[in-house]
């Protein structure tokens, strides 16, 4: 029995593979960053295009905080009253972090990660996955 044939992310039957979707998301997250941050990008068109890389391959991996959870998961984090750590390193969505003296904690799975933890550090709440510490949010 052959594989199915699959060509630019559509297989035989039309359906659109998994690598498609992945592609397609990147993508799409891509350009909006790329175009949200139009002034910034216009400025150093390398860094809008790197951000939106970065962004839209957390997305296609299903390592992100889901838009309907975003707020609700801040009012958690804040009504927990987490210590502040100081952090050297910059911390953006797609970094990892080094260990530290930050304490991490373990996010309840109703806010759509499961198996993450979050951390405060420089006064910013950071969603991270505890093994590989990839960063997948960051609150201003």
């Amino acid at each position: 029995m052959m594989e199915p044939l699959m060509i630019r992310g559509i297989n035989e039957s039309g359906e659109i593979s998994m690598l498609g979707r992945i592609l397609a998301a990147t993508l799409v997250i891509g350009v909006a960053m790329t175009t949200s941050g139009a002034a910034r990008a216009q400025q150093d068109p390398v860094a809008g295009a790197v951000a939106g890389a970065i962004v839209g391959a957390a997305i296609a991996t299903g390592a992100v905080v889901p838009y309907e959870h975003r707020e609700p998961l801040r009012e958690y984090v804040v009504r927990e009253n987490r210590p502040s750590y100081r952090y050297e390193d910059e911390v953006v969505v797609g970094s990892e972090l080094r260990p530290g003296p930050y304490e991490s904690y373990p996010l309840p799975e109703r806010y759509g990660v499961p198996d993450h933890h979050y951390a405060v550090v420089n006064n910013r709440v950071v969603v991270f996955h505890p093994q590989t510490r990839r960063v997948i949010h960051v609150y201003d």
